[in-house]
């Protein structure tokens, strides 16, 4: 397996794991078709910084919404190039309410910061560039996330890019090669999960 060890000096992270159980509690995130949602090529700025462009469009409330209440605005928007797995609202949607409410109080604000943290890759990772190392690696390629953590890459039967989280989750690339001012975003079709710390 050819690994792609991406690091990149960001911030100290400190999990407790305990907004990201109550999140996962009872939930088993699937794979959604490319078709579930298709956010246009056009619908993002390459002329601005990635916290600029959420605040444009209407498809990714709540990752805006978590990078305010985790204090990531200004990372997200002076730190870069950085390439972001973008879930937009109907994956977090999966989750109940009171859940994603619990991950955005104060006490949960560093598992908050691994969750996002965890979208998102230092550099210009292009479509094309996932796919290339994971032609490289026979069938399978790993990210290292600026949270630290792991997102593998491989094909499905159809050829296309399926992101699989360290807990076993999978999540397509719906939309690809988003430009960004400081990065490119990719919409995917599921929130990518960290594998919990111990408590």
């Amino acid at each position: 397996m050819k690994v792609i060890l991406l690091s990149l000096a960001f911030c100290a992270i400190i999990t407790t794991g305990k907004a990201q159980s109550a999140l996962l509690a009872n939930n088993t995130v699937k794979t959604q078709s490319a078709n579930a949602v298709k956010p246009k090529a056009d619908a993002m700025d390459p002329k601005k910084n990635i916290p600029e462009n959420l605040s444009a469009v209407n498809f990714s409330e709540f990752f805006l919404k978590a990078l305010k209440a985790s204090d990531l605005v200004e990372t997200f928007n002076n730190t870069g190039p950085l390439t972001v797995f973008l879930p937009v609202d109907s994956a977090f949607n999966k989750f109940s309410k009171g859940r994603l409410d619990s991950l955005l109080m104060p006490e949960n604000k560093y598992d908050l910061i691994e969750l996002l943290t965890y979208h998102a890759l230092p550099g210009n990772v292009r479509e094309k560039d996932i796919a290339k190392h994971i032609k490289r690696g026979k069938g399978k390629t790993s990210f290292q996330t600026i949270a630290g953590a792991w997102v593998t890459a491989t094909f499905n039967n159809n050829g296309d890019i399926i992101l699989t989280d360290e807990r076993g989750g999978k999540s397509n690339i719906v939309t690809s090669n988003l430009k960004q001012k400081n990065g490119v975003v990719h919409i995917v079709s599921a929130v990518l999960m960290p594998r919990l710390q111990p408590i």
